[in-house]
């Protein structure tokens, strides 16, 4: 099928039918440059397999259908699957700003011709959805592409990798196996041969980055895949401890509901706070999260981490001493 989706020919082949263009072999392979053989085979797989009624007109050269009544079966949407396919339309446009770049755009616009005979005319999905994201690092489209690739094909990636704590950068050889877009930040999730364990990647500090020509024999899932879902938020550790933060009556207002964590316990207070607790293994996340807070967070549990947020607050308090004097 070449670069083009698997099914556009079909819904392009049926909207030439529609309006009256009788669409034959030579104008598909032409449209798709693809070899007249593919184009064949592809009406034929139209005819069989879609069970589209197709009768060739021998005067205009092209075809038609027998039954002005059919329609693809994957064009006969319900409300909420055209819906879904609109809201995923606008995501895929707003998000093409990032690594996925034009590709991403490109098939934003093929969704949205696929489904133009299905919106209403004052229907406008650009105005209606958007999708933002803030203070997030973006990553180079050619080094997305480039550790996507090694990815999907399993082979091992050699990159400089840039610590923001050290000021410095190490090199490093892993074997690529999952990517997360967190917060519009891509991450990689990898089994780092230089430190022999798993490893989280930031996409926008790595450098030089290069795929092997040879692959690796793929880890099973159930190795990396707690290390992304235990706990609360993207840093993790091999150790996990629970977190319990008391909300102030106020703030419990715009908490509650909140999914902070799958497995989070919330606990009703009788003056109408809120306990939450959930599981967290970077102590460094949990903080930043809580302060944002303010005095409307307090941590309750562990003692450990309630001091480290007290002393946060302190070294805070001490910085706007002087401010103003």
């Amino acid at each position: 099928m070449g670069e083009q989706l698997f099914l556009e020919r079909y819904f392009w082949f049926d909207q030439e039918i529609r309006s009256r263009q009788y669409p034959n072999a030579a104008k598909l392979s032409r449209r798709f440059e693809c070899s007249p053989k593919t184009a064949q085979r592809s009406i034929e797989f139209f005819r069989c397999r879609l069970h589209a009624p197709l009768a060739y007109d021998p005067v205009r050269r092209g075809f038609y259908y027998d039954d002005p009544d059919f329609q693809l079966s994957c064009m006969r949407l319900s409300e909420q699957e055209l819906l879904s396919l609109l809201v995923s339309k606008k995501l895929l446009s707003d998000a093409a700003a990032g690594p996925l770049g034009d590709e991403l755009g490109h098939i934003a616009g093929k969704l949205g011709v696929m489904l133009s005979e299905h919106v209403p005319p004052h229907a406008d999905p650009d105005r209606a959805f958007s999708f933002r994201s803030s203070e997030f690092n973006p990553a180079n489209p050619s080094l997305f592409q480039c550790v996507s690739n090694a990815l999907l094909m399993s082979r091992p990636l050699s990159f400089r990798y840039y610590s923001p704590a050290s000021n410095s950068f190490t090199a490093r050889t892993v074997e690529p196996h999952h990517l997360v877009n967190y917060m519009g930040t891509w991450h990689l999730i990898a089994f780092c041969r230089l430190r022999s364990d798993w490893r989280d990647f930031l996409l926008s500090r790595i450098v030089d980055c290069q795929a092997a020509n040879e692959g690796f024999s793929p880890r099973p899932e159930s190795d990396w895949r707690p290390l992304l879902t235990e706990t609360f938020g993207i840093f993790q550790n091999r150790d996990n401890f629970p977190v319990t933060i008391r909300f102030s009556p106020l703030r419990a207002r715009w908490v509650r509901g909140q999914v902070w964590h799958k497995n989070q316990q919330a606990e009703e207070m009788p003056d109408g706070a809120l306990q939450l607790t959930i599981p967290v293994s970077h102590a460094a996340e949990i903080m930043m999260e809580i302060l944002k807070h303010g005095a409307q967070a307090e941590v309750l549990e562990p003692s450990w981490l309630r001091e480290k947020v007290k002393n946060e607050i302190e070294n805070m308090r001490k910085k706007y001493l002087h401010v103003g004097r």
